[in-house]
């Protein structure tokens, strides 16, 4: 588990929609490329080649609690991440400065996509 203090590195990341279409976003290096819990998230390293996340786009992502902390929501980059798809499983993340140990919960905020607004008037 690495710390999470003042790290804001950010990785080329591939989130995939639940409609199974890859796209590119950027993500905190410190979670995703955890050697403890970074396999947890979901996803991999994203070429260049990997399209953009729409603009309005939003990403799936799993409630998550910790003891005398806020809940916090974070984002998962497959259905099928640990995080998303097993409730009570633990990831370190950081809160003002300081690791916390988070626990999934069993409620998930589905992602949604962006209205279409090149549609042709009839």
């Amino acid at each position: 588990m690495a710390s999470t203090k003042a790290d804001n590195n950010r990785v080329a990341w591939t989130y995939v929609t639940d409609r199974a279409v890859s796209y590119r976003v950027s993500a905190k290096a410190v979670y995703v490329l955890d050697g403890t819990d970074g396999a947890k998230y979901g996803g991999t390293a994203a070429a260049s080649t990997v399209p953009k996340l729409p603009k309005g786009f939003r990403m799936r992502a799993i409630a998550c609690t910790s003891s005398g902390k806020p809940d916090k929501y974070i984002q998962c980059y497959t259905s099928a991440a640990t995080l998303y798809a097993t409730p009570g499983t633990s990831v370190t993340r950081d809160v003002n400065g300081v690791d916390a140990a988070y626990v999934s919960a069993d409620r998930a905020r589905a992602e949604k996509e962006p209205r279409d607004t090149t549609r042709q008037a009839a």
